[in-house]
C-alpha cells in the first residue's frame, strides 16, 4: 500500500490524451482488464486515477489492439503477463487527494520498476516477433503447398491426356488388325473359289 501511495496519479483525462485514445475507448479498455483482475486506483466517487504502471499497461494494451489487429480480450491476457498478480490490485485514494491535472506524490521508485517492466516488454516483443516470422513461414507453405497442387493437376492432365493418346492408339491398332484379318480372310476366300475353277 505505501508503495502505491508514493506513485504519481493521473486522471482519466490526461490518460486519454497522453495514449491518443477516446476517454471512452479507455473505459473499454479498463474494463476488460479490471474482469481479468486488475484494479486501477479508486477515488471515493469510485473513479478510477492512474499510475505509470498503469499507462504502461494500458499503452501496450492500445498497441496490441491497433498495430497488431488483437482482441481486447487477447491483448489484456497478454499485457497483464507484465505484472505479477501481487501488483495488480491499487488502493482507494481519498477525494482530497486526487486533484485534476496535478501530480499527487513523487514516486520514489518508478526508476525500480522500470528495468523489470521493460524486460517483460522485451520478452513479449520477442514473442511477437516469433509468431511474425513463425505466420511468414506458414505463408510461404501455403504458397508452397498452392504450387505443388498445381503441379500436381498438372501432372495428372498430362497423364489423362497420355492415356487417352494411348487408348485411341490402341483401338486405332484393333481397328487395324481386324482390318487386316478381314484383308486376308477375302484374299483367301478367293483363292479357294479359284482352285475349284
Amino acid at each position: 500500500m505505501s508503495e502505491q501511495r508514493n506513485e504519481v496519479v493521473y486522471l482519466g483525462g490526461e490518460v486519454s490524451k497522453t495514449l491518443g485514445i477516446a476517454r471512452s475507448s479507455l473505459t473499454k479498455y479498463c474494463i476488460t482488464l479490471e474482469n481479468k483482475g486488475y484494479k486501477f486506483i479508486r477515488g471515493s466517487n469510485n473513479s478510477r486515477a492512474f499510475t505509470s504502471k498503469d499507462i504502461l499497461l494500458l499503452q501496450r494494451m492500445k498497441d496490441l489492439v491497433q498495430d497488431k489487429s488483437m482482441t481486447m480480450e487477447t491483448a489484456g491476457n497478454v499485457v497483464l503477463t507484465m505484472f505479477p498478480d501481487n501488483e495488480r490490485t491499487g488502493p482507494i485514494l481519498d477525494e482530497n487527494k486526487v486533484r485534476t491535472n496535478d501530480v499527487i506524490l513523487q514516486e520514489e521508485d518508478e526508476n525500480s520498476a522500470v528495468p523489470g517492466l521493460t524486460d517483460n516488454l522485451k520478452y513479449i516483443e520477442d514473442i511477437f516477433n516469433k509468431l511474425g516470422s513463425m505466420e511468414k513461414e506458414l505463408k510461404d507453405l501455403k504458397i508452397q503447398n498452392e504450387l505443388l497442387q498445381n503441379q500436381n493437376i498438372q501432372l495428372k492432365q498430362t497423364m489423362d491426356e497420355s492415356l487417352n493418346g494411348r487408348d485411341e492408339n490402341f483401338l486405332s491398332l484393333i481397328h487395324e488388325v481386324q482390318e487386316t484379318k478381314k484383308m486376308i480372310a477375302s484374299s483367301q476366300e478367293k483363292k479357294w473359289w479359284e482352285f475349284w475353277k
